[in-house]
């Protein structure tokens, strides 16, 4: 029996590596047993945790061969377009995949094709499915929610697997609010530990047709030294499953140096304490190529970067491109280069092509990460003006805004750099226009609020030269009546010292009348003439009243005096 070497390196695990798929009985059942209770389920983990292997061999042989009919898609350059293509090649010829944009023509007749070409179940299986959000529209992502919720209001033997990245969950929210069942039924796919490390290379190591076996007697300390190997100084719990499988095929290589991983290898710890310390494993094995195979194409060994950036977008994740679009890109490179290139990358295991979508994409999301960490700034600045200009075209035209000033400023530089199509060339050109013409209305605007404000300024000036004059006619008006006020309280000051000499007078009068009465009275007592005493005496009583009234009229007289 021809032995098999059964490292996938960062392929997924298909349905024939069965006997090679260790470490994920316990998940294998819990998606088994939620597929048989709903018919959405939501598979969710960190990138490189192993969620398509789960699903490609764990789950897929978990049924039976006649209960199980899987449709894989990916969205490659349109969800729903990849979903109706999928649909046309698996209706044994029922239909001829014709582009119907956000819809799918006859969904229902072509769902029951697939179903009536081998009659068993249907399984829609939408693998990183986080691509919808990163790479999709608005108007892609409203039209898919809408097909799910047709599909799962149907009464056919259709149910939907969906594969996302953990942290693009939040991303599903308005999906959730349409298909309330999304999340009821949903899968976290654990990270590798190290039990999980042992178990698979203790299986794969006692599998009769694997040519890879540990150093018998010490597997568990080679398992665990490869665990040490991999987490390096960070000393975690856990280690990406992409990096295992990178180092497995790098120990296999140091062990047999057969590049066509046909001879058999036994893993011993000598071997492993030799390779010493590794650092970032994949860091590591994306510099080594990239160096090959700037080497082997003649070109330096920043062009390979530049060919792997425009498969990276912004946000770390796979960009799948045709070997057309990466040309027009690389234009600056002779003849051919390109198409020398991509296959340069593909067959170092950096790239993979896909016969169905004809489109090339980075093996695997740990990649991505790599290559985005290797970006310049002016690599960044062209992804986020092709991000910005695609963002806005690819709405429907009653939604679209123009480009800002600033944006246009922007974009400016980078424009050359970018292969752009007619709509998104026309839409930057009509922005030019819209921004030309709001500054020209800018400016009118502003020539009419200066005339305007010059206007108020002349309206000011005049209202403020009558305010001063009348406040110069106002003081005048105040200096004359404190002048009038002045005289008549001067003149009230002589009226009263003039009544205060004549009541002074008076009083000295009136003493000298009492003091007469006062004579006549004793005249009178002295010659006993009653009736002229009683006369005089009722005469003083009448003069002491008045000198006592006279009296109070000089101390209020007096009081005046002071106050003035």
């Amino acid at each position: 029996m021809r032995k098999r070497y059964p490292f996938p390196f960062l392929d997924a695990y298909e349905r024939k590596d069965q006997d090679f798929f260790f470490g994920r009985d316990e998940e294998i059942e819990q998606l088994y047993q939620l597929t048989q209770q709903s018919n959405i389920v939501l598979l969710y983990g960190h990138s490189g945790t192993g969620k398509t292997s789960l699903i490609r061999c764990g789950l897929a042989n978990k049924f039976r061969s006649y209960d199980w009919q899987d449709v894989y898609v990916r969205r490659g350059t349109h969800l729903i377009r990849s979903l109706d293509r999928a649909l046309c090649e698996e209706s044994d010829g029922a239909f001829d995949y014709e582009d119907g944009g956000d819809t799918i023509a006859d969904l229902p007749q072509k769902l029951e094709a697939v179903y009536r070409a081998t009659f068993k179940p249907l399984y829609l299986i939408f693998d990183q499915f986080e691509e919808l959000y990163v790479l999709g529209s608005r108007d892609e992502q409203d039209a898919f929610v809408r097909i799910i919720q047709d599909i799962l209001r149907r009464e056919q033997p259709v149910k939907v697997i969906l594969s996302i990245r953990e942290e693009y969950l939040g991303h599903l929210y308005e999906f959730e609010r349409a298909v309330p069942e999304l999340l009821r039924k949903k899968l976290r796919v654990e990270p590798m530990n190290l039990e999980r490390v042992k178990t698979v290379l203790l299986g794969v190591s006692n599998q009769p047709d694997s040519n890879v076996q540990l150093e018998a007697g010490h597997e568990a300390p080679i398992a665990e030294g490869i665990f040490e190997k991999i987490r390096g100084q960070d000393k975690t719990l856990h280690i990406p499953l992409p990096y295992l499988q990178v180092f497995l095929d790098k120990f296999y290589l140091e062990v047999t140096g057969d590049q066509s991983r046909q001879a058999e290898a036994i893993f011993t710890r000598p071997t492993l304490a030799a390779m010493g310390d590794l650092g970032d494993v994949l860091r590591n094995f994306l510099d080594e190529q990239a160096t090959a195979i700037s080497r082997a194409q003649g070109l330096p060994e920043a062009e390979v970067w530049r060919a792997l950036s425009p498969f990276v977008t912004l946000e770390g994740t796979k960009e799948p491109l045709s070997e057309a679009q990466l040309t027009a890109r690389l234009s600056d490179l002779p003849t051919g280069a390109s198409a020398r290139l991509l296959q340069a990358l593909v067959q170092g295991r950096i790239l993979r092509f896909s016969e169905a979508s004809q489109l090339y994409e980075v093996a695997h999301d740990a990649l991505a990460k790599q290559i985005h960490a290797k970006r310049s700034d002016e690599e960044i600045a062209i992804l986020e003006v092709q991000r910005l200009v695609k963002s806005q075209t690819a709405m429907k035209a009653e939604a679209r805004e123009y480009f800002t000033e600033k944006q246009l400023l922007f974009m400016e530089p980078y424009l050359e750099k970018l292969v752009l199509g007619e709509a998104e060339k026309d839409w930057i050109a009509e922005s030019r226009v819209r921004v030309h013409h709001q500054k020209e209305e800018a400016q009118r605007r502003q020539e009419a609020e200066l005339a305007a404000t010059q206007k108020r300024l002349r309206l000011v000036r005049g209202l403020l030269a009558l305010a001063l004059v009348a406040v110069l006619v106002a003081g005048y008006l105040r200096v004359l009546a404190n002048g009038q006020k002045a005289a008549a309280e001067s003149a009230t000051l002589v009226a009263n010292e003039r009544l205060l000499e004549a009541l002074q007078e008076k009083a000295q009068r009136l003493e000298g009348e009492k003091a007469q009465l006062i004579r006549a009275q004793a005249v009178y007592q002295t010659a006993g003439d009653s009736i002229l005493q009683r006369e005089t005496l009722q005469t003083m009583t009448e003069k002491d009243s008045l000198i006592q009234l006279n009296a109070q009229n000089i101390r209020d007289a007096q009081a005046r005096q002071k106050q003035q």
